[in-house]
């Protein structure tokens, strides 16, 4: 992490160009303004927190991987992509049934984990990063039945000890 300071005396017309220039130019955190008084002047001094060049962005401060496009076919198994699929297709239809955006109901990220874990319960689906209480009550049972959908030899109605077929006579 990094700081910059520029500072403006005052009264006079400050050229804001090095400062909007290095804020166009690298990952901003946090900018503070700040009025100094001293027995010479008052000075207008601005303290830039960004990020090097080459790291990461801490994620408290919205940065980490946010942008990067991950290719979730070539990082999941065929058979997790295949349970991802479906739990977009279903995020797809929540998000538009309470009108906000699909990231807003789960992230790209959280469908991924769920299809690689793979929770049996809603309480181990509460060990994923970003799934509260609140995510589990509202879409818990719709997803881990996508998750774990009826096998064929669950039966017609998913039970999984159909009943015994007739005896021969």
């Amino acid at each position: 992490m990094n700081f910059r300071v520029f500072q403006y005396p005052i009264p006079g017309v400050a050229d804001l160009a090095d400062l909007n220039a290095y804020l166009a130019g690298h990952r901003v955190l946090e900018v503070r303004q700040h009025l100094v008084s001293t027995q010479s002047g008052a000075t207008l001094v601005f303290v830039v927190q960004s990020v090097s060049a080459g790291a990461a962005a801490r994620p408290e401060f919205g940065g980490g991987d946010r942008g990067r496009k991950i290719d979730y076919r070539a990082e999941l198994s065929p058979e997790d992509f295949a349970v991802y699929s479906r739990l977009r297709e279903e995020r797809k239809k929540l998000a538009e049934a309470e009108g906000v955006p699909a990231y807003m109901v789960f992230t790209n990220e959280q469908l991924a984990s769920l299809a690689r874990s793979r929770p049996e319960t809603l309480s181990a689906m509460g060990g994923i990063e970003g799934i509260g209480k609140a995510r589990i009550e509202k879409h818990g049972e719709r997803l881990l039945s996508l998750i774990h959908p009826p096998t064929a030899e669950a039966g017609p109605a998913g039970d999984p000890n159909p009943a015994a077929p007739p005896a021969a006579t």
